[in-house]
């Protein structure tokens, strides 16, 4: 018997290997296997047997590593449909797709030879450092670790010249970091009970104790009682119980309660027509893939728990989907507070190896039929799954941007589809892509269209920064009716968000006195300025200007660089407000565990007055004591170099307004931008989605951007730059003279450098492919890679892509 292995290489292609002998009832796809793989032993993946083959000396299969396999055939569908689409190798995509259960690696492991010569002569000056280095170490080391401290890249060169010398010995280890199965004891009653033993005080508690509740776990024992291991073994003794060990799975734990619970909620009849439409199309057991379009606060959530709720009732399983900021305490203990906990599982990064694992083998036993998680819970191997919900769906965080770099709710779609389940994806500010397949691609529309409980949203501002003053360049961070509405919120007792839009880190330029903001002539996106050489840059197609210092639309000279960060916020509101309770949300005041659900239950609770964040306070959270939002400033993801700038605007100033009136007293939002005549800030102002997505796919439309076309996008990368300048002028005639052979409508963008030119030592360009259809795109991209083999150089493929950074 053989089996065909793929190993996490970039190759494309599974090995294979023979199964020895007593091994083969124990071979099934999806198990984890480790294997010889050159000089090395690596782990792999089973994803396919044979009873022959007609390749010669196949070696064996080292351990079988799992016990249960981590996913079926169906899975392994699923897994080879994203390996193809994103162009990333399936063993790659398993490493980068399931959890770490169990991980080996091979070192070559180094030590000096007890029958080494005393002199040195005819070695080099870095074979005798090898050897210095390692009679500190008198147990040895591992090469990895001698590559590191000579800073030589050919040090097994040297050590193979070292061993064949007998200077040292060399010697293949394996570590294995396997993920320990928890267990726990059991204990129950001895039946019948023999009556006749007489029985402690203590005893007799503990026998009532279980009596009442049958068999327990010892830990449940531990809670009622104390010293419960010493009085257990001595009514073991006696024959008085009984008590075993079985695997217990780890769990992420219980969710703190933060805000307001409701079970008894009545669906509206809006929401009762899209409730059941899901559940139609569930029962169906067809590909049913629908749009729920509504407005922040109209009750989204409760649709998707009732459609889950019915999922469950009908035999089938769930994927809840949520971007990982999203991921509250207040939407988890909603949904714990909703099903029994044996059936939920939840997968985000927030979650620990060995707990992560555990999950994972719930979910592929069948056992845990909820899944709930961040983008990468869409690969959980659930069972007969029925329903995917995609929630907050236009979110960018579904999208990878390194390594795998996957869509979720792209995948969330091909998954319903190949297993003719429901998918439905969640929104109030949709995807122009996912609003454009309902008018085109037969996706069904679900409207909300109003608040739950006739709730009004909150009235919104709009504010000129331009007509705010300052000396000189120079504009004032607040507002003065943004001042004075977060004195009379804090008068009124009432919370205040502050959000800092800074979704687009670049510097832009903008005109201070007519706000003209400077675009690239061939992309329509704004150039990004740079200002060690006063340049301004497209990093499409590498268009670029000196900065000019007059404004080429009102020749004004106020020409200015804007950028802002949360603390100079922080810091200033707290000098304008003295008394206000205020706090900061980012990433660098969440870094440490449990400081996100700190912030919240402060919150909460009332005793922050002010809060001031970047996208972890947008979307996620109810707060009724929310009345006043405040956007510092609007314009920096409307600036970024991306064709998807006033989407991604709009979408967030959306999101964020709703953030306020959700409880009693209505809510206000005020905008602050230099651009207030901006069609995508003027949109988010009334809330008008629909005038939006016309404005958007009109320009989308003209400029044949996606929906109307495809995308994939080679990043280019070197640690010389010398280097990466003359391959990209390679690459840019290759992959002109390929399109060209391929014919077609393809188009080819740049090369041009990344707006984050380099990154970990290495430089940054990147080449966009454009064209009518992925399937043509694909092959003109692996003729590229197929054909682009320099040393050195590495290029990565981002099919679909979301991020041009």
């Amino acid at each position: 018997m053989f089996v065909n292995v793929v190993v996490s290489i970039p190759s494309a292609n599974p090995f294979t290997y023979a199964v020895p002998d007593g091994m083969e009832n124990q071979i099934a796809v999806g198990k984890q296997v480790l294997v010889p793989f050159g000089r090395r032993k690596v782990t792999g993946y089973i994803v396919g047997s044979t009873p022959s083959t007609e390749i010669k000396s196949v070696k064996n299969i080292i351990e079988l590593l799992d016990a249960e396999p981590l996913f079926n055939v169906e899975d392994l569908e699923f897994y080879r449909w994203t390996s193809d689409y994103y162009m990333y190798p399936l063993g790659k995509t398993l490493k980068a797709s399931l959890p770490g259960g169990i991980d080996v690696e091979s070192n070559l492991w180094v030590s000096l030879s007890n029958n080494r010569k005393m002199g040195e002569d005819g070695l080099s000056a870095a074979q005798r450092g090898i050897i210095g280095i390692l009679s500190e170490h008198p147990s040895g080391l591992s090469a990895g670790r001698l590559k590191k401290d000579t800073g030589r890249k050919n040090v097994l060169d040297d050590l193979r010249k070292l061993q064949s010398l007998e200077y040292v010995n060399l010697e293949d280890r394996i570590r294995k970091a396997d993920v320990k199965k928890k267990t726990e004891k059991r204990i129950t009653l001895t039946s019948p009970f023999p009556a006749e033993i007489k029985l402690t005080e203590k005893q007799g508690h503990i026998r009532d104790f279980l009596e009442r509740h049958g068999e327990v776990n010892l830990s449940a024992l531990r809670e009622e009682f104390k010293n419960v291991p010493a009085t257990i073994k001595r009514m073991e003794k006696k024959g008085l119980v009984h008590t075993s060990t079985r695997e217990a799975y780890r769990s992420p734990g219980k969710t703190p309660h933060i805000g307001k619970q409701n079970t008894h909620i009545i669906l509206n009849n809006e929401q009762k027509e899209a409730f059941d439409e899901i559940v139609s199309g569930i029962k169906s057991h067809r590909y049913s893939p629908c749009l729920l379009h509504g407005v922040t606060g109209s009750g989204k959530t409760e649709v998707y728990l009732r459609a889950m709720e019915e999922t469950a009732k009908l035999g089938g399983s769930a994927i809840y989907l949520v971007p990982e900021i999203s991921l509250t305490p207040q939407l988890l203990s909603r949904i714990q507070n909703r099903f029994d906990e044996t059936v939920i599982a939840i997968l985000h990064s927030g979650i620990g190896r060995s707990t992560k694992y555990d999950e994972w083998r719930r979910i592929q036993k069948g056992e845990a039929r909820i899944v709930i998680g961040a983008r990468s819970a869409i690969f959980a191997p659930v069972r007969n799954v029925r329903l995917i919900v995609v929630d907050e769906e236009h979110d960018s965080s579904y999208k990878q941007d390194d390594h795998l770099a996957y869509n979720a709710r792209d995948l969330a779609i091909v998954r319903a589809k190949q297993r003719s389940a429901t998918v439905v994806l969640g929104s109030a500010t949709p995807g122009i892509q996912t609003y454009f397949n309902t008018k085109n691609k037969g996706f069904k529309l679900l409207e909300l269209t109003r608040r739950v409980e006739g709730k009004e949203l909150p009235r919104v501002d709009i504010i000129d920064m331009k007509k705010e003053g300052g000396s000189g360049k120079n504009a004032p961070t607040f507002s003065r009716l943004l001042t004075e509405a977060i004195r009379d919120t804090l008068d009124a007792g009432k919370q205040t968000l502050l959000f800092l839009n800074r979704r687009g880190f670049h510097t832009f330029l903008y005109c201070l006195d007519c706000g003209y903001i400077f675009k690239c002539l061939n992309c329509s996106v704004s150039m990004t300025h740079h200002r060690n050489d006063n340049s301004l840059r497209c990093h499409y197609c590498n268009f670029h200007i000196k900065a000019p210092p007059i404004c080429p639309s009102c020749g004004g000279s106020r020409i200015n660089s804007y950028g802002m960060g949360t603390e100079r916020v922080e810091e200033e509101i707290t000098t304008l407000f003295p008394g206000a309770r205020v706090k900061r949300m980012d990433s660098d005041s969440t870094s440490k565990k449990g400081s996100y659900e700190k912030i919240l239950k402060a919150l909460d609770r009332g005793e922050i007055d002010i809060l001031v964040g970047t996208q972890m306070i947008t979307k996620g959270h109810d707060f009724p004591g929310v009345t006043l939002v405040g956007v510092v400033s609007a314009d920096n993801s409307l600036n970024i170099p991306d064709f998807r700038a006033a989407e991604k605007t709009f979408q967030i100033l959306t999101q964020v307004s709703g953030r306020g009136g959700r409880g009693d007293s209505p809510g206000r939002v005020i905008i602050q931008t230099f651009n207030p005549d901006n069609y995508a800030i003027k949109r988010a102002q009334e809330y008008n989605y629909i005038s939006f997505y016309n404005n958007e796919i009109q320009t989308r439309r003209e400029l044949g951007y996606p929906p109307f076309s495809r995308m994939v996008n080679l990043i280019i990368s070197a640690t010389n730059e010398a280097r990466i300048t003359s391959c990209v002028k390679k690459l840019n005639t290759l992959a002109r003279d390929l399109a060209r052979q391929a014919g077609g409508n393809i188009s080819v963008l740049g090369p041009a450098e990344a707006p984050l030119s380099r990154v970990k030592g290495r430089y940054r360009w990147h080449m966009l492919l454009k064209g009518d259809d992925s399937k043509s795109l694909h092959t003109l991209a692996g003729n590229i890679l197929a054909n682009m083999m320099e040393s050195g150089l590495r290029i990565r493929v981002d099919v679909d892509p979301v991020n041009f950074m």
